[in-house]
């Protein structure tokens, strides 16, 4: 029950659209009255007494409460489906707040598909409780409560027999209660699992189709769907059973009610008008008792949904505290003695230190698994680093608040990633409002304008999800334009030209040379002809530094980066011929 009265704090936000609805529902509800009293006035006055002159003025006072109920129960939807939407916006907002807030830490056992799966389908699933349950709750209640009042007014031993079903009603529908929550949670488990995999095969789709595995990943989808078909079998299958039970329950009641009232007119111990009218009002109370069960199972697959959005809320975030740099920053770092791991015996980094001066390149070499992106990560702070500590200009980042450190830092990685959206869209992330002249200035700079002024729509152009209609340079130089735009004082490049040709890395490397002028740079690189000119190149090997210098140093050295350059492991740059 935490889970529901979690969900219905978010009533508080709209009194006054909460209260409508209800005015709506008790007025509309009590327009339900009129009928039985309509009803016992043409069986006792206008047909026993013969009294047809009343017979209009009965008939109009059922139509206006007919028109009055209808109208005030539209006028209640359009209400319901404006809290609804404001409160689908509001949680979902809420839900994906939260995530951003989330540490990095936190998505690497996370699968995108479960994530969407909770933003949409679960959220909307919660709604359907709040705004659903109060309103469909509140009639039924409603109604309940004026039907049994016209019914214990027009006979109560009567009444009782009525109620007899009762007791048999509230065990049915605590037992689906107390059984109905693992259920819903596997069945929610199994959507999650399904979507995870969707999510998966359509961005690889790709690579699915390149090694030929479209029946494989056909089989593997197929799987997962059918996890989700039984876990929804099991829940219909009961609700099968149970929701026909519990109407015929109910049916027997007003079957029951019949003959004992059928059996006091003819004794002459009640009116036909009495009778008719009381009978009304049993539907008038069996109806809503149907509906409750319904209720019931939409409150419990509610449950199982809240659950899986309150858990993510209930994560801790990401640490937002600490200071502003107390100065412009100059872009000095410092690493004294690091430590880190990822959760596993084995350190990613042990006892890692070293010293950037502002305006220095500091390159990073060794091998897969050395550590490299490791002290990328734990200088913006996407991890937190165990022991030791970090400094940028003498300040310690545990001190700096994230987000002022990461406005400071400006990062363009191997695999750049680019929104689906327009070419504009994805510089503005680097300054949002800059204006064409600006973007076109930073392309220029980026040697992306070539490219971008051969488009037909230009800075309009649509890149498509994940840049895919570009190619891997020009997503690149887009990458490195976008973090000209940011203009930080520290820069960080991983692999930025790992994956491109030589062509394409002259017109990257010319990028980057901008990009690097007069800003603290680290690099991480594959090819030599980005690093070779590092004021000081730090060598990994499972964590640890385990030489430093220059690229002449280390070569003079006789050490692991020289090994690496004669395995060529480090790719040699190409040399320009010589003038003639």
């Amino acid at each position: 029950m935490k889970t529901i009265w979690r969900v219905f704090a978010y009533l508080k936000r709209y009194p006054l659209l909460a209260s409508a609805m209800l005015a709506c529902a008790v007025i509309g509800t009590l327009m339900l009255i009129v009928f039985p009293l309509v009803t016992k006035q043409v069986l006792d006055v206008v047909i026993h007494q013969h009294h047809p002159e009343k017979l209009m003025p009965l008939v109009f006072l059922a139509v206006i409460a007919a028109l009055l109920q209808n109208g005030l129960n539209s006028l209640r939807l359009v209400l319901n489906n404006t809290f609804e939407q404001r409160v689908i916006f509001d949680l979902r907002s809420d839900l994906y707040s939260h995530i951003q807030l989330l540490p990095l830490r936190w998505f690497d056992n996370r699968a995108t598909g479960d994530l969407m799966t909770r933003l949409l389908e679960d959220v909307t699933a919660v709604e359907r409780v709040l705004i659903d349950g109060i309103e469909q709750g509140i009639v039924a209640v409603l109604t309940m409560i004026v039907a049994l009042a016209w019914m214990c007014y027009v006979s109560f031993k009567l009444t009782l027999f009525a109620l007899s079903p009762v007791p048999f009603l509230a065990g049915g529908a605590l037992w689906y209660t107390l059984t109905a929550h693992r259920r819903y949670r596997l069945q929610r488990r199994a959507a999650s699992a399904m979507n995870a995999l969707l999510h998966d095969n359509l961005s690889g789709i790709r690579q699915i189709r390149s090694f030929v595995r479209e029946r494989q990943e056909h089989v593997r989808f197929n799987r997962v769907s059918d996890e989700l078909r039984r876990a929804t079998l099991v829940v219909m299958k009961v609700w099968a059973a149970y929701n026909p039970s519990m109407y015929l329950i109910g049916m027997l009641g007003v079957i029951l009610t019949v003959f004992l009232g059928t059996r006091a007119v003819l004794a002459g111990t009640m009116q036909l008008g009495d009778l008719g009218a009381f009978l009304l009002a049993v539907g008038y109370l069996y109806e809503p008792v149907g509906k409750l069960h319904q209720l019931n199972q939409l409150i419990q697959a509610g449950r199982a949904a809240g659950e899986r959005v309150f858990e993510i809320i209930d994560e801790p975030v990401e640490s937002q505290g600490g200071r502003k740099f107390e100065r412009e920053v100059r872009g000095e770092i410092e690493f004294r003695n690091v430590n880190f791991s990822y959760g596993s015996e084995l350190p990613a980094l042990s006892d890692v230190s070293f010293h950037a001066r502002p305006g220095e390149t500091i390159a990073l070499v060794g091998q897969t698994g050395a550590g490299k992106s490791t002290l990328i990560n734990l200088l913006t702070r996407f991890y937190e680093f165990e022991d030791g500590d970090i400094l940028i200009d003498g300040q310690s980042i545990r001190d700096i608040n994230v987000h002022e450190l990461r406005e400071k830092i400006g990062m363009v990685t191997q695999e750049s990633f680019l929104f689906n959206g327009s070419i504009r869209e994805n510089l503005q992330m680097g300054k949002p409002g800059a204006s064409d002249e600006e973007l076109l200035e930073a392309a220029e700079a980026a040697n992306a304008r070539s490219f971008i002024d051969l488009l037909r729509n230009g800075l309009s152009s649509v890149v498509g999800e994940r840049g895919v209609k570009l190619s891997v340079g020009e997503k690149q130089r887009l990458s490195i334009a976008r973090a000209l735009l940011k203009d930080p004082p520290i820069l960080i490049l991983d692999e930025a030209t790992a994956s491109v040709d030589t062509a394409t890395e002259r017109l990257i490397q010319e990028a980057l040379e901008n990009l690097m002028f007069r800003r603290t740079s680290i690099v991480i690189a594959h090819r030599l002809s980005t690093i070779v000119h590092a004021d000081q190149i730090l060598v990994l090997d499972h964590g640890r530094i385990i030489e430093r210098g220059t690229h002449e140093q280390l070569l003079t050295l006789g050490g692991k980066y020289a090994r690496l350059c004669e395995q060529s492991l480090l790719e040699m740059p190409e040399v320009e011929p010589a003038a003639i």
